[in-house]
């Protein structure tokens, strides 16, 4: 008999013996991966140094009631710092009045969720509270009320979650974009023209949805002094819709798609939303809201994404797809490939994560991608299949096997015909054109390694485990790889791919780095 044939039965009875801790292992790495991500998905507008790029921490003093409630208000402090929003209200939000004859009865009732709470400031300024969670406490001797907060509004009264529009800045945005300068010289003077209204750089349609490119100036202009800062936004129109859906499916796939592009955490810095009922000529209200966000740093410059050593791939400036393509294009491979992108994104999100695990989180990133574009499937045809589990069955027979010994190996084997993981990641690298060329020239047994590499990460024990070093290096060229496909599946011509990903400085030295291991 065919000693391939020999091997690849032992091989698939091992698979089958190890496979309930192979699949437990899997479904540790993944959801330690994906509750990484699911806290990176909800985005947050704060971080502890309240002079760092982004919304500051605050404490607010004020009265505070229940829309349906008015005359029943409390005083109470709203506080946004590194244990998220909350309020503590000084007495009870709920009314309690009694009937003639009724004696109150003091009630600690089961945590529940309140939709809206209504506060104003000791200077006037009204907030909306949006799905506080605590206990409404009821009866004359409630003395203190706890909220944890999910949103807070600032400037406006609401009493319905609802929203129609969205403006969105990123700490990256404004490097990514590279809007038009504030000034120009004067032909044949000394003098200096200011621009200080917004300019659209580009617009998109998505389904009902608009969106736009802004860049704008904030700051102050007087006849002795001009201080003005430039930024650029997304402007979102939507039709009306909760917050927590503006944020989970139009800032976050904004946000995604500039950490793709850059190869690096991008943190949302401000976030304001325009109330559904809102008048005409009202602006829109500013919000907190908490979450896990990378650590703030200095303003990113354009030099600072696009110089030789950064992971850049695609900027608004230098897209081969005009604004009004590429997001819809973008939205709709978000949609297709969520799980990869949030398994891929996970890392930056944690970085407190061990190394097995970024690993095992990237690896997942490119299985999914692989099985998304048809890699997945079966290592050889039905026929072929069975003519190899026909050859194992008569050869065990004839070495008077027992036949339940037979009988077992002959019901695991005629299932086990699927492509094995290393030859998915092979194809996938091989479906990157160029860049998976020289991948593989550089390490030919590339997806073998790889696939060992997150086997000894799952379960232990694998032969030709990689080290630390050596997974690190490999997640990197595996996220490179992730990339390229992406940017193909985006609308990119192979050769743009090629220009974009081969030659970065990053992707070479990590190609150095695999082609010694």
């Amino acid at each position: 008999m065919d000693a391939g044939v020999i091997w690849w039965a032992v091989g698939a009875l091992a698979i089958v013996a190890a496979a309930g801790v192979a699949a437990w292992a899997a479904r540790q790495s993944r959801s330690s991966a994906q509750r990484a991500s699911a806290a990176a998905g909800v985005l947050a507008v704060h971080r502890p140094n309240p002079d760092a790029d982004g919304m500051e921490y605050i404490t607010v003093d004020g009265v505070w009631w229940l829309p349906g409630s008015p005359h029943q208000r409390a005083p109470g402090t709203l506080t946004f710092d590194a244990d998220g929003l909350a309020l503590v209200v000084y007495g009870s939000l709920v009314p309690t009045v009694a009937a003639q004859g009724e004696v109150f009865v003091q009630e600690a009732h089961d945590w529940e969720t309140t939709p809206v709470i209504l506060g104003r400031t000791h200077e006037g300024q009204n907030w909306t509270l949006l799905d506080a969670g605590g206990a409404n406490l009821i009866g004359p001797r409630v003395t203190q009320s706890s909220y944890r907060v999910r949103m807070a509004l600032m400037g406006s009264h609401i009493e319905s979650d609802q929203f129609i529009e969205a403006l969105c800045k990123f700490d990256y945005l404004n490097a990514w974009a590279e809007p038009p300068s504030l000034t120009d010289r004067i032909p044949g003077s000394s003098n200096l023209s200011l621009r200080s209204g917004n300019v659209d750089l580009g617009e998109a349609a998505i389904g009902t949805a608009r969106i736009r490119l802004v860049a704008g100036a904030e700051g102050k202009v007087a006849d002795d002094r001009i201080d003005l800062e430039q930024n650029v936004a997304f402007s979102i129109s939507i039709s009306a819709a909760p917050s927590r859906s503006i944020v989970n499916e139009w800032v976050r796939p904004l946000q995604d798609l500039l950490v793709f592009a850059l190869g690096r955490p991008v943190r949302l810095t401000d976030l304001h939303l325009r109330p559904k009922d809102s008048a005409p000529r009202e602006g829109l209200v500013k919000t907190y809201f908490e979450a896990i966000q990378p650590a703030p740093g200095p303003l990113p410059q354009r030099s600072s994404i696009m110089n030789y050593t950064a992971p850049t791939i695609l900027t608004f400036r230098d897209s081969p797809l005009p604004f009004h393509a590429l997001l819809p294009n973008w939205f709709a491979l978000r949609s297709e490939l969520h799980e990869v992108l949030t398994l891929m994104h996970a890392p930056y999100y944690a970085p407190f994560m061990f190394s097995e695990h970024s690993y095992s989180s990237i690896f997942q990133s490119a299985e999914a991608l692989a099985h998304a574009r048809g890699f997945s499937g079966r290592e050889k045809s039905r026929e072929a299949h069975r003519e190899r589990v026909a050859a194992i069955i008569s050869a065990s027979r004839a070495a008077n096997i027992d036949e339940d010994v037979i009988a077992w190996a002959e019901r695991i084997l005629r299932s086990r015909n699927d492509k094995p993981l290393a030859d998915q990641i092979q194809d996938l690298v091989k479906s990157t054109g160029d860049v998976g060329k020289t991948v593989l020239t550089a390490s030919p047994t590339f997806g073998q390694i790889a696939a060992g590499a997150r086997t000894g990460v799952s379960h232990g024990g694998a032969q030709h485990a990689l080290d630390a070093v050596g997974r690190y290096w490999y997640g990197d060229i595996l996220r490179w790889i992730v990339r390229a496909r992406m940017l193909i599946d985006l609308g990119l011509t192979a050769s743009e791919v090629e220009r974009r990903i081969v030659e970065r400085a990053g992707f070479q030295h990590a190609i150095d780095e695999i082609r010694t291991r």
